[in-house]
């Protein structure tokens, strides 16, 4: 498991305030790099523990490493590694110390230099102890950010004036600095009840804290590829976030693969572009209504492993097939299922849809799956082991006469059941986009006579004429009325 692993698991612990869990996994993640976000993370779950000198050690040294690697979320890993200091102070009952911590976070918030003498901790009477008060700190904000234009607080320092007597521009770490100076009144307001000897009013720290040894110091030099992934490592958590989705965060909308697909009278082809599925291990399993598929892997969650819900999908399929004459195929961009219909002729009007996870029991109509645990070109085979035998053998036949039209057609959705043309329950938006969709309407919504007259003047007119009128077309002939400039020309 990579450092990276680890580091997440680690905050991800703190989150779930499985603190004692988060200690082991960060150690582990900080034997490979000092990380300003897993540091402050492992601070927190030591401060939880009580191990309050290891959390100041943890917070000392994040403020150490963000300052040195001056990225683009030092200063706000520094700010929190400020305020970090100021609550462990303030448990240890250094309130003075925690209160000069605090107003440093502020000071960083503010956009002030990293190095700059603030002050903070020269105030203090002939005895050492501090003299800011409660009352001093709640009025003074002065320096909040996003009070003042920066045009305007340019100005004001180029016209001689303070500057940020009114505030200061927006600097990105508004909520920092608030959040600092609410604190400051709950540890000024507790200092304030101390006796006047007390120790928790003497100042004892210094702006930049001293910088801790690493515990665990590696002798020996790194292997380049191990260098390289530490280096990695550190970039992947600047921003405090692991490289990757979190296992179980993905919606499952954003795990479902692109699909493709084209029928013909006979079978149905699907086509699931993912890539890297290993042939070896892919189990198909066929169903009369569906396809279950596993183990597939997630471009979208790497995390996803073989046995995961998130590894397996369930093609539920748009019309009939027959599993046993059904099979696929694996490329390294794509699976392909070829699927035999269950009745020949009959169009599909989509391939159907895909669902995360394994086919709830009794959602399949077949009596069982008919497994392939590996990629094949030729059908899959039934076991007769699990699906029992007819009482009597018969060869598989063609779908009956009467169930597609003999009648010749030269339309794109091939041949028309028309005894089933006015069954368009459950229609989606694949069908209205059929040529024939208006006919189909037309047709449900007629009269059984006008249905005749439909049927007799579509046949006789080879496919030109369509009449509703029954009494017109009963006692005659429908003749063939090709389009202008088409001639109708019989067939031998």
């Amino acid at each position: 498991m990579s450092a990276t692993t680890f580091g997440h698991k680690g905050m991800q612990a703190v989150q779930n305030k499985d603190f004692a869990g988060a200690v082991t996994l960060l150690d582990k993640a900080l034997e490979s790099s000092s990380s300003p976000a897993w540091l402050l993370a492992r601070a927190q779950a030591h401060q939880q523990l009580k191990n309050y000198d290891a959390a100041l050690d943890d917070a000392a040294l994040a403020y150490h490493v963000a300052a040195e690697r001056g990225s683009g979320n030092s200063r706000k890993q520094m700010i929190e590694a400020q305020y970090r200091r100021s609550v462990l102070y303030f448990k240890l009952g250094r309130y003075a110390d925690a209160d000069c911590c605090a107003r440093w976070a502020m000071l960083l918030a503010e956009g002030r230099p990293a190095r700059e003498d603030g002050g903070v901790e020269k105030n203090v009477d002939g005895n050492g102890n501090y003299t800011v008060t409660y009352e001093a700190a709640v009025a003074d904000k002065k320096g909040q950010p996003g009070q003042e234009s920066k045009a305007t607080w340019i100005a004001g320092i180029a016209g001689g004036g303070e500057g940020a007597t009114a505030g200061t521009p927006k600097t990105g770490f508004e909520n920092d600095w608030k959040k600092a100076y609410t604190w400051r009144s709950q540890v000024l307001g507790a200092m304030a009840k101390l006796p006047d000897d007390h120790t928790g009013r003497k100042v004892t720290v210094t702006k930049i804290p001293q910088k801790p040894q690493k515990k665990a110091e590696k002798k020996a030099e790194k292997a380049p590829e191990a260098k390289a992934e530490a280096e990695d490592d550190v970039m992947e958590v600047e921003s405090a976030k692991p490289e990757g989705p979190a296992p179980g965060s993905v919606p499952d909308e954003q795990l479902k693969l692109r699909v493709d697909f084209y029928q013909s009278n006979q079978s149905v082809t699907i086509s699931l572009f993912v890539k890297d599925a290993k042939r070896d291990d892919l189990d198909v399993k066929f169903f009369e209504n569906q396809v279950q598929i596993s183990p597939l892997p997630r471009a979208a969650a790497p995390y996803v492993k073989p046995g995961d819900r998130e590894a397996t999908s369930t093609i539920i399929l748009g019309g009939q097939i027959d599993p046993s004459n059904s099979r696929f195929s694996v490329t390294p961009r794509k699976i392909e299922l070829v699927l035999q219909k269950a009745t020949a002729g009959v169009k599909w009007g989509s391939w159907g849809r895909e669902e995360i996870g394994p086919a709830p029991e009794g959602s399949t109509t077949s009596t069982a799956p008919v497994p392939t645990t590996t990629s094949t070109t030729e059908p899959a085979v039934a076991s007769t082991s699990s699906i029992p035998s007819p009482p009597v053998a018969q060869p598989k036949t063609t779908a009956a006469p009467s169930a597609v039209p003999a009648y010749p057609t030269s339309s794109r959705s091939g041949p028309k059941d028309w005894d089933k043309l006015g069954d368009v329950e459950g229609e989606d938006d694949a069908d209205k986009q059929d040529v024939n969709y208006f006919f189909k309407q037309l047709y449900k919504g007629a009269t059984p006579e006008q249905q005749r007259a439909m049927m007799k003047s579509f046949i006789e007119s080879n496919g030109t004429a369509l009449s509703t009128d029954w009494n017109d077309v009963k006692d005659r002939k429908v003749e063939t009325v090709p389009p202008e400039g088409v001639e109708a020309k019989k067939w031998d």
